[in-house]
């Protein structure tokens, strides 16, 4: 075979591109990664987010650096990340209901889960509470759903924003009680707990990273748990699921994400360092304190995971006749 000066300048060209490309995978992450979270601080996905990052910049010797863009339960943040350069260095803490249920109950959504992005590794889940102002009248979970099913009386309750799990567990709850309740959305979690504790608004389902400090300071009580099982959440606790409405459940769920088209090897990258992380004693301590569950996986199973939570909720907002403008 006969190479010529100029077959072999090439050939040399390509296999440096080829070793420069390994190289520079091998090297990831060479400067700061951002993980765009789209709830406001202090809220549940916020926190898991940001003991997320604190191990990844531990690992890796980069920032993880988190960026809150609250708005439209995570769509705003979505919007933005699926826009981003596939190269790893734009990331999301993708929610259960950013990716769930708002891209098919909601006008307007210019994403599409699936196709719009990469599923890197789920990370943990967690039960909201069925929870009141601290002088409410409602002592018991009876109290409040006797009261509220008399006609006349119509209750407030307060959620992280429409299409969030917390919106459609209350429309599931008011659906499958027969309560008579008015929805009242806020830019997340922990916008809801302060009119809430203020007794502006009657009741709300929160995650026991934001309720259970609460009660302890004796601005919030928790009257059950729309825990999956009983051995999640706060022991003593009534499960809603269990003597009340059987197979009612409001588990919120996160997941590392990135754009469309991110490199293979990235992704196996970051879902060995996420599953890594999140099966560690420290960290499952950590959010156990929190109340929050670790979850791992591959993104194959991520994806999957998020097309039967999808199917879930459709049947719910189809039950309950939920509609979201």
């Amino acid at each position: 075979m006969n190479f010529t000066r100029r077959t072999v300048l090439a050939t040399a060209a390509a296999t440096g591109l080829a070793f420069s490309t390994l190289a520079s995978a091998a090297g990831y992450p060479e400067k700061p990664v951002t993980i765009t979270v789209g709830f406001s601080a202090g809220g549940p996905t916020d926190i898991v987010a940001r003991i997320l990052a604190e191990r990844l910049t531990q690992k890796f010797g980069q920032s993880f650096i988190i960026d809150n863009k609250a708005g439209a339960s995570g769509a705003v943040a979505a919007n933005q990340v699926k826009k981003a350069a596939p190269d790893g260095y734009t990331l999301m803490i993708g929610s259960s209901s950013t990716l769930s249920i708002i891209p098919y109950v909601q006008k307007g959504v210019q994403f599409d889960p699936i196709k719009d992005f990469t599923p890197i590794g789920l990370v943990a889940s967690y039960p909201y509470y069925l929870t009141v102002p601290p002088d409410s009248k409602f002592k018991t979970y009876d109290d409040l759903v006797q009261f509220a099913r008399q006609k006349g009386n119509q209750l407030t309750y307060a959620s992280a924003g429409n299409g969030a799990i917390n919106h459609l567990a209350g429309e599931w709850f008011k659906s499958d009680t027969g309560i008579n309740a008015l929805h009242v959305p806020y830019k997340g979690d922990s916008a809801a707990v302060i009119d809430l504790a203020a007794g502006r608004v009657d009741l709300a389902f929160l995650a026991g990273v934001v309720a259970i400090p609460q009660v302890q300071a004796g601005k919030l009580r928790i009257l059950a748990s729309a825990s999956s099982a009983p051995e999640k959440g706060l022991k003593g606790t009534p499960v809603i699921g269990q003597a009340k409405l059987p197979g009612f459940a409001a588990e919120p769920w996160n997941g590392l994400m990135g754009p469309a088209g991110l490199p293979a090897d990235v992704v196996t990258k970051l879902n060995s360092a996420v599953n890594e992380i999140m099966t560690s004693p420290e960290v499952k301590a950590r959010l156990l304190t929190l109340d929050q569950y670790p979850l791992t996986g591959t993104p194959a199973q991520f994806k999957d995971f998020i097309q039967k939570q999808s199917a879930h909720w459709a049947g719910v907002i189809k039950k309950s006749n939920i509609t979201l403008d």
